[in-house]
């Protein structure tokens, strides 16, 4: 059984990520265009993937990990994090599926993550870090109100190349709240 809708939105819901969840975890972190971009160099096991749930997603962290569903449906399309949180601020990061793609839902579920943090959690500050090659995703927090703010350079090795990161933030003042397409 999937867990509760947590946020909903116009488009997709953010539900509670169970332990069911992991067989759906691994396939997206074994899939080279997925994880690429989200900076897994190699494909996960399930046991790595089930001590990841155990140590993340389960732990009382106080870091919020959530699934993407479509709007009234219970099968994941992807995933969407608010992790690395201190005090104030917190880094987001989302992916959803290959077919899922292009139909708005990362910007439903960035836009209820962004709600999550910024009124629910009260936190000052979110950031972002992207892969310089994922166009895609870079143009999603620009749309959100995020901007550009710095970029590691040659940060990653993947594919057999360094590649640069860059990182965006948005503070809550800059957030008017309202899900942009």
């Amino acid at each position: 059984m999937p867990g509760p809708v947590y946020l909903s939105g116009e488009r997709v819901d953010l539900r509670v990520t169970e332990r069911e969840d992991i067989d759906f975890l691994q396939r997206a972190r074994s899939d080279p265009d997925l994880r690429t971009p989200l900076t897994f160099t190699e494909p996960q096991t399930r046991e790595q993937v089930e001590e990841f749930y155990e140590n993340t997603i389960a732990a009382d962290n106080g870091d919020a990990n959530f699934l993407i569903c479509r709007d009234g449906e219970d099968e994941p399309i992807g995933e969407a994090n608010l992790f690395r949180v201190e005090r104030d601020h917190a880094e987001v990061a989302y992916w959803l599926d290959a077919d899922a793609r292009g139909h708005g839902y990362a910007t439903g579920a960035a836009s209820l993550l962004l709600e999550y943090g910024f009124e629910t959690r009260g936190l000052h500050r979110l950031y972002a870090k992207v892969v310089d090659f994922n166009d895609d995703s870079r143009r999603l927090l620009q749309r959100l109100g995020f901007s550009e703010e710095g970029r590691f350079r040659d940060h990653e090795f993947l594919n057999g190349e360094y590649r640069d990161v860059v990182v965006y933030g948005l503070l809550c003042e800059g957030w008017d709240g309202a899900e942009r397409q």
